[in-house]
């Protein structure tokens, strides 16, 4: 079973802290968000949540505090591990969120979809979809979301590109199967999905097999943390 541990480093450093990590064996990593770049005209990515590493590994805290200790002169602008009574600053629903969000190299990806008549987005492709009701505000000029769930009481923004139908089409971003299952959730009503499409399967570590997760469950314990 594999621990997650929140380290709080300098900025300038993080990427040099993640390394060293690495090099002792530790899974380090930033989570990133793939985003649009407007003076490259394309997408880049960039840490999620800037100073922040995460790591993943199967030493216990005691013995990750102690690989921390060793670590004293060469973890150049470590700050302080971020630490809940019991252990790990993530709680089950924040860990379980990030196995979905992020893809398989820690990035969460560019989202995709179109407005519909009433000014609301419809996600298409991409981490974000089915969770269109958890969209506090677009902001479509630099192709991004406010989501309304938090990490360490900071609203998370992801990547999301408001696309033309026939863009969308013509690009692949919109599918036969998208389009079925837009189609019954307007049968069922606006905004709603079915119950096939709120599940996601994550791999729980502790258990060594998938799982399945409600997204609206999850999401709504999101909210309250």
């Amino acid at each position: 079973m594999k621990n997650w541990y929140i380290l709080f480093v300098q900025t300038e450093k993080q990427s040099q802290l993640c390394f060293l990590l690495e090099q002792e064996g530790v899974h380090a990593f930033l989570p990133m968000m793939e985003y649009y770049r407007r003076d490259r005209r394309g997408l880049a990515e960039k840490p999620m949540f800037p100073g922040y590493i995460f790591v993943q590994s199967e030493l216990t805290q005691k013995e990750f505090d102690d690989l921390l200790d060793s670590m004293k002169e060469r973890r150049w602008g470590f700050i302080r591990q971020l630490k809940e009574e019991g252990g790990s600053a993530l709680t089950e629903e924040e860990k379980a969120f990030f196995q979905w969000l992020l893809d398989d190299g820690g990035t969460a990806r560019m989202s995709y979809g179109y407005l519909n008549p009433a000014g609301t987005a419809v996600i298409t492709y991409g981490p974000l979809i089915g969770c269109e009701r958890h969209i506090r505000k677009t902001d479509r000029h630099n192709r991004l979301v406010l989501m309304d769930f938090a990490f360490r009481e900071e609203p998370v923004k992801l990547g999301l590109t408001i696309l033309t139908m026939k863009e969308l089409k013509e690009q692949e971003l919109y599918t036969e199967e998208t389009e079925s299952k837009i189609l019954r959730n307007k049968e069922k009503g606006a905004d709603k999905t079915t119950e096939e499409e709120r599940v996601i399967k994550v791999f729980d570590e502790e258990l060594q097999e998938e799982v399945e997760i409600d997204i609206e469950a999850l999401i709504g314990k999101m909210t309250q943390l």
